[in-house]
């Protein structure tokens, strides 16, 4: 928890774009596997995969919040994880979180990404979203976005929360990349570079009050329910 990362510029400057092109988040489809099949999947232990919150620019960042979300897997602090953009979607700046573990790996190594969001905070077409930073066999680079609002949405494990799930009729690693580069070719076999959750849409957009709390943040079968969910990376 608080480590500091580098956000690499590339993917700086692709955090305030995504509202400029949503294809990868233009999707629906059948539901994603249960909560059940999901926790029999689960190890928190010590997978390698860490979250680690941050963020960068006026009135934004991401930080793990006591007493805010739903029961933890360690503990009973009952932790979410917020993200804050007090101020206008133009103005540079975002909440970031960023999942190491997948890094290197082909883009199909990524199966199943979700979480749940509580229904006080903002769930829209570019965030909260994931970015999956990717790259191409010459090292060029592109990213996917997975926006909320075109999530998968089903009940969450309280009321007052919802679960948004990917994939959502398309399998992740078939969705189009946009190239940060000219030179960026989406045909190549794919391998993740980062991956970030980013809320960086701002209150001057209706009905946005410039936050969300996640939790039970799911990738592939490892659940993020509180800090103590980090594995040895």
């Amino acid at each position: 928890m608080g480590k500091i990362f580098a956000l690499s510029a590339t993917a700086a400057v692709l955090l305030l774009s995504a509202c400029a092109d949503h294809t990868a988040s233009n999707l629906a489809g059948p539901r994603t596997p249960s909560d059940a099949a999901l926790a029999s999947n689960s190890n928190n232990g010590n997978d390698g995969f860490a979250l680690h919150p941050n963020g960068f620019g006026q009135g934004s960042y991401a930080a793990w919040k006591a007493h805010e979300g739903l029961p933890d897997s360690k503990g009973n602090a009952d932790q979410a994880l917020y993200f804050q953009k007090m101020t206008t979607t133009a103005t540079f700046a975002a909440g970031v979180a960023k999942i190491t573990g997948l890094e290197g790996q082909p883009l199909s190594a990524i199966t199943v990404l979700s979480w749940e969001h509580r229904t006080d905070g903002w769930c829209g077409a570019g965030a909260p979203r994931w970015d999956i930073i990717v790259s191409d066999e010459s090292g060029d680079r592109g990213v996917i976005f997975l926006g909320c609002a075109a999530a998968v949405h089903t009940p969450g494990s309280a009321a007052s929360w919802i679960r948004e799930s990917y994939p959502a009729g398309t399998p992740i690693a078939s969705l189009p990349a946009t190239g940060f580069t000219a030179d960026f070719n989406p045909s190549d076999a794919l391998t993740i570079s980062e991956l970030l959750i980013v809320f960086d849409e701002g209150t001057d957009i209706p009905d946005n009050p410039g936050f969300v709390f996640l939790d039970n943040i799911t990738v592939n079968g490892h659940v993020f329910t509180g800090p103590g969910d980090n594995g040895s990376n």
